[in-house]
């Protein structure tokens, strides 16, 4: 179970990672008032980009599910509590 979280976290890290790098790209925008503003537009949208890793789970707890784990052995699995696991699969 260790190697698996630490399996996440890396996999997390190198996400979030790529995420940072995407977001630096603000940065070298040279035109101080294009990158005002594209760094604004990416603040405004930003919100509705939260909903993806919600889905991504919600579909590999789905997909856990099928396979044949229940709702107990599934938030185990991920770090939470069985009624945690199910609201996830339920898209709660």
């Amino acid at each position: 179970m260790a190697d698996e979280v630490d399996e996440a976290r890396e996999a997390a890290d190198r996400v979030l990672a790529g995420v940072r790098a995407a977001l630096r790209e603000l940065e070298v925008i040279p035109d101080a008032t294009v990158r005002a503003r594209a760094a604004g537009l990416v603040l405004r949208e930003w919100a509705g980009e939260k909903t993806l890793p919600k889905e991504i789970r919600q579909q590999a707890v789905d997909t856990l599910h099928k396979g044949g784990m229940d709702f107990p052995e599934i938030g185990e699995a991920i770090g939470t509590d069985r009624s945690r696991a199910w609201r996830i699969w339920k898209g709660m």
